[in-house]
């Protein structure tokens, strides 16, 4: 038996147990105390600024003056290049424009938004991300408290990096992504820029887009460094937009250099400032750009219109809506900066003459640079409406009209399955969010309406407004997917045992303003635009023939064949269009992979899975399609994945693996500048590699992370809040678009004014190429005077910033930047 302890060991023994936890948890915070640590992060946001220009400016010596010898770039040389991380290879993920981009960056998160503008293709319900002057009218009256991507992101549950830290402890600038607003420092700043000025020079300067360089950037600026003298605040930005603004407008080297050297002389003084302030020790400078751009010395941008384009009758003579006024016109509402809806309508469409503003079918980004993104209405509710058009207004010809009726009604079950499901899912829908709005009156009715000035200070005016904007959206919504269901049920109960066109107008039974269903490859290939010039033709055998009935566009085909004979630039090719990409998937709604087309011999799959611990895969297959009949049943070829014919299945497309050859979408398996082990490309490229592996192969490439990018924009991860809403998710779907067309190098989409200096937006290494920098006094310990080498895309920001302040967050899906904390490969010092 075991001798017992006495009362006094028991005693004894507890004594020295607690002796030893205090000096543990005394040893624990000490460590936490001297592990260095950024109490206060300042970034600087510059739009559109690419690494390259930063790095050739900051290596040429500076000519005469006091500058003699030294950089021109001499603040981010001392700040960055002596005193801080340099970035050398930083990339955009996935398309280089700004909305999308800048919310990477502000989140840390998979894409939400993926272009500068959406449409709800239900509703056509507009998101005009860009545009900020509706916004803050709307604050002006408590209407609105945040620009609309924020509104987005805040629908998703995505935070942003800002909302990490209290509302009295943060400053932020005007900017895309922007929570809440100060008016007064606007006021101030525009009746300074707009004082003592003509209309026509303020027209002037609204049709190339305002500068900030002057009134409205020294405010913020003045603002900022203000802010910067009060130790509670422990974040700060400051957005500029200058440098994209010009380059836009002119490749003129001394322009640009001029706009880089105002950043430069910005950082400066922020810099100073900082080392004035008792936080300097422990606050960090992050200088960060969201794309690279497409300029060059002595090439001119070129610009083709893509609206005029689908207007004509090559172009399926749609009626096209877009976010804005084409500038092209040069008429006066074209300057109107409240606008988010304009329809161009075609003058040579058929059977929709006189009826773009009831039945737009092609949707546009105006803001396109070097993509468009285009989103057509569902093929089968063309043949529909043209067949119905022909029967109510008693077009048929005496002897066909059973005929007209059965193919009508043909086409219908056709779809009925797949619509009535995606009907079932919306009324579901549609029933979450009639009791959102419920619960959200609710609050608002509970919401005071006024507010004293240290509740003004706290944002608890902001977050009412927040909640009026929330419901507002909410009733809008509601009432927008409550007429297309009604529309749209009326259509899928047509029975042909009772159907007298006679009793229907066409608004009954086919939805206004809406694209209705996404198309399948399918239907884009074999894209119903009209009546054939014969009209309807019946067949021998007494039924409609569908094929000579109809006039139809392989889309794919027509856009790559868009050529120009004006075009006078050697270093510019005469076709406008790269590739073609499209998302593809197994089943349904469920897309996993991304076909990208750049002829009928140029076609390349790019395809994605999961493996079981979540990582994601991707490889890059080129691969030769055919089109197949639906309902056609095929069979994989020997040797073939099942992947690459699981969409045989809904009689889309059938996928055989082709051979490698250069000119491929991407053109990677010749690019020189590839770096993978061993000599195999073909090999290597189509085994399955995680985003590391790619971005590490490809980065330096001429495509740079197109790979990675493509996936990130065309497929979709989940979020939280999709996952257990089905409004939610049928929201983020309905935003997405049936093609995006990449524009070749040198040629751009813009068609509110076609950037002659240079342009974004493609996977090109010009413009996903971007800046970040670190800088941070001594206890934040960020190295000093090092270049990190090993390649880094935007979701690595906000993890990097979190763990710099001791905040990490795990769920974050972009890795930190290890060499700041003393892991990975450094290049020699700068």
């Amino acid at each position: 038996m075991r001798d017992r302890l006495q009362p006094r060991q028991v005693q004894k023994m507890n004594l020295i147990a607690g002796l030893l936890i205090a000096c543990l948890g005394l040893a624990a915070i000490a460590r936490a105390q001297s592990q260095p640590q950024v109490k206060r992060i300042v970034i600087i946001k510059v739009d559109g600024l690419p690494e390259r220009l930063v790095e050739r400016y900051a290596a040429e010596p500076a000519a005469g003056g006091e500058r003699a010898g030294r950089t021109r770039l001499p603040w981010i040389e001392h700040v960055f290049g002596e005193n801080g991380a340099w970035m050398e290879n930083f990339y955009v993920r996935g398309l280089s424009l700004s909305a999308p981009s800048w919310s990477l960056l502000d989140t840390g998160r998979h894409l939400e938004i993926r272009g500068n503008a959406e449409y709800d293709r239900y509703t056509l319900r507009g998101f005009d991300y860009l545009n900020f002057f509706p916004f803050y009218l709307s604050y002006s009256m408590s209407h609105r408290a945040d620009m609309p991507g924020v509104e987005v992101l805040d629908e998703q549950g995505i935070p942003l990096l800002i909302d990490r830290f209290p509302y009295e402890d943060r400053y932020q600038s005007f900017q895309l992504f922007q929570r809440g607003a100060r008016l007064k420092r606007l006021e101030s700043a525009l009746s300074v820029k707009f004082a003592n000025r003509r209309a026509r020079e303020i027209f002037d300067e609204w049709a190339t887009g305002f500068s900030m360089t002057d009134s409205v950037g020294l405010e913020m600026e003045r603002e900022l460094l203000e802010k910067l003298k009060d130790p509670r605040i422990r974040y700060l930005d400051l957005y500029t937009g200058d440098y994209d603004h010009v380059a836009h407008l002119t490749n003129d080297r001394v322009a640009q250099f001029h706009v880089i050297e105002a950043v430069d002389t910005l950082i400066g003084r922020v810099w100073t400032a900082i080392q004035a302030t008792p936080l300097a020790s422990s606050t960090a400078l992050v200088l960060v750009s969201d794309h690279g751009m497409n300029t060059e010395d002595g090439v001119y941008s070129q610009g083709y219109n893509l609206i005029d384009w689908f207007n004509s009758a090559a172009g399926g003579g749609h009626h096209v809506l877009t976010n804005r006024h084409p500038m092209t016109e040069f008429k006066l509402k074209g300057l109107d900066p409240f606008v988010s809806e304009v329809i161009s309508p075609s003058s040579e469409a058929t059977y929709l003459a006189g009826e773009s503003a009831r039945y737009p079918t092609c949707v546009m980004d105006l803001d396109g640079n070097e993509r468009a993104s285009v989103s057509l209405r569902n093929n089968s509710l063309n043949v529909i409406q043209i067949l119905l058009d022909q029967l109510i207004r008693k077009r048929v010809a005496r002897g066909t009209r059973k005929a007209v009726i059965d193919a009508l009604f043909q086409t219908l079950d056709a779809v009925r399955p797949e619509w009535r499901l995606n009907l079932d899912q919306l009324d579901a829908a549609v029933r979450e969010l009639e009791k959102r709005v419920e619960t959200q009156q609710k609050i608002v009715d509970s919401t005071p309406k006024k507010f004293t000035e240290e509740q003004r200070g706290a944002g608890e005016d902001e977050d009412a407004s927040r909640q009026f904007s929330r419901l507002e959206s909410w009733k809008a919504e509601l009432r927008g997917y409550s007429a297309y269901a009604e529309v749209m049920h009326r259509l899928l109960a047509l029975d042909p045992a009772d159907f007298d066109p006679g009793k229907f107008k066409i608004e009954e039974l086919v939805p206004r303003k809406s694209l209705g269903e996404p198309n399948s490859i399918q239907d884009l290939q074999h894209y119903v635009v009209g009546l054939a010039p014969s009209g309807l033709v019946v067949s021998a055998q007494g039924s409609l023939d569908m094929e000579k009935s109809f006039r139809r566009i392989d889309y794919f085909a027509a856009l790559k064949g868009i050529s120009v004979r004006n075009n006078v630039q050697k270093a510019v090719a005469p076709r406008p269009i790269d590739f073609i990409a499209v998302a593809v998937g197994n089943t349904g709604a469920q897309r996993t992979s991304v076909w990208l087309w750049r002829g009928a011999d140029l076609q390349a799959l790019i395809e994605t899975r999961h493996t079981g611990a979540g990582r994601l895969e991707l490889r890059y297959l080129p691969v030769k399609s055919t089109s197949r009949a639906t309902g056609a049943s095929v069979d994989c070829p020997d040797g073939a994945r099942p992947a690459l014919c699981a969409s045989d299945e809904s009689g889309e497309l059938r996928y055989d693996r082709a051979a490698w050859v250069a000119g491929l979408p991407l053109e990677i398996f010749e690019d020189p500048k590839l770096d993978i082990p061993g000599g195999d490309r073909g090999a290597w490229l189509s085994e399955w590699h995680d985003e590391r592996d790619w971005l590490r192969a490809t980065h330096a490439t001429k495509y740079s992370n197109g790979v990675i990018g493509i996936v990130e924009e065309m497929l979709m991860e989940p979020t939280s809040q999709s996952i257990a809403s089905p409004l939610l998710d049928r929201e983020r779907q309905l935003r997405r678009v049936d093609l995006i067309a990449f524009a070749s190098d040198h040629w751009n989409f813009n068609v509110r004014g076609f950037n002659p200096g240079g342009n974004h937006g493609s996977f090109l290494r010009v413009s996903t190429h971007s800046v970040l920098m670190f800088a941070g006094g001594v206890d934040t310990g960020i190295p000093r005077g090092v270049r990190i080498v090993e390649p880094y895309d935007s979701l690595s920001v906000v993890p990097t910033i979190l763990k710099l302040m001791n905040r990490p967050e795990r769920d974050l899906p972009g890795p930190p930047i290890e060499e700041l904390f003393g892991a990975g490969k450094l290049s020699a010092a700068h």
